[in-house]
């Protein structure tokens, strides 16, 4: 055995109500949008841009009258948001340790999509003939594509028992793994899956495919593992615009992906150099090496 690691009603109908309520109070501040501004809601404006931003979120069908459908929803939705943010804003739920905490998470993640996205325009799309290059030069992937059968156990090992893993290492055959795993008393699940090469990161296929017939390989999967066998395999060509479009898409992360390293590598590695943990956090280091001293908060 082979172990490889790597109410909504219910908020629409209070919307519903404090946006009558709000259109009685609110009149004479601005019954009509002007401009770039679609809407005001208690006086606060939104704008064209907001729309638009919502809209982007949402899949529209390309016709005329599924666009205006879609542009009243995306309307809604924001005059709805808009309401309800003010009542949790009036009951000062934006000031409370929780909120802060999401808020200042969800603020960070947008960032770094902003930052990824920002790496990504400025790398060079790939082209449909370097697509058709990278189609001729990898036929593993495409023309000799193939779908492997697998026979497989899923289980999760207690923490800490390292001694199951070790009890297994040796075995040969899908059986004597299900038996040491009722020995153990070990709750566990047999099955039939597939493995397509297209789906597998091309390192850990290029591992896997290098295993002897029959050999028994471990993968994680959702905190579990899979112990799996091959029993079959079948080369299923894959062709065609979609298989361009794949090629196409993988290029384009791949050199993403490059230019991610080649911008921010260096920076995150001096940055994690500075890091100080305090006492019981970050990496474990070797025995009788000191540890990092942590800065003084503030």
């Amino acid at each position: 055995m082979m172990m490889i690691g790597n109410k909504r009603q219910l908020f629409a109908a209070v919307a519903l109500s404090l946006a009558l309520a709000g259109c009685k109070k609110s009149g004479d501040k601005a019954d009509v949008a002007q401009g770039q501004v679609v809407a005001v809601v208690d006086g606060k404006e939104i704008t064209s841009s907001e729309l638009n931003a919502e809209l982007q979120s949402m899949n529209v069908p390309n016709n005329e009258q599924a666009r205006d459908q879609a542009k009243n929803a995306a309307l809604d939705v924001l005059i709805s948001r808009t309401i309800l943010t003010n009542v949790a804003r009036e009951r000062k739920l934006d000031q409370s340790p929780t909120y802060i905490m999401q808020k200042r998470r969800a603020d960070e993640a947008l960032l770094v999509q902003t930052l990824q996205r920002d790496i990504a325009s400025r790398v060079t799309p790939p082209t449909r003939a370097d697509a058709m290059t990278f189609i001729n030069a990898t036929p593993d992937l495409f023309a000799q594509r193939k779908v492997y059968t697998l026979d497989q156990i899923a289980f999760a090992v207690p923490q800490g028992n390292t001694a199951l893993l070790k009890s297994l290492e040796p075995l040969k055959t899908m059986e004597s793994v299900e038996q040491q795993l009722i020995e153990s008393r070990v709750r566990y699940q047999r099955a039939t899956g597939k493995l397509d090469t297209i789906q597998v990161d091309p390192n850990l296929m290029k591992r896997i495919s290098q295993l002897p017939a029959g050999e028994i390989f471990v993968l994680p999967n959702n905190g579990a593992l899979v112990a799996n066998q091959i029993t079959k395999v079948d080369v299923v060509p894959f062709q065609g615009d979609q298989a361009i479009d794949f090629a196409m898409n993988y290029l384009q992360n791949k050199k993403v992906s490059e230019a991610a390293d080649k911008d921010l590598k260096a920076r995150i590695e001096k940055a994690r150099k500075e890091v100080r943990y305090q006492p019981g956090y970050g990496p474990k280091t070797a025995p009788g090496a000191p540890a990092a001293p942590a800065k003084p908060a503030g």
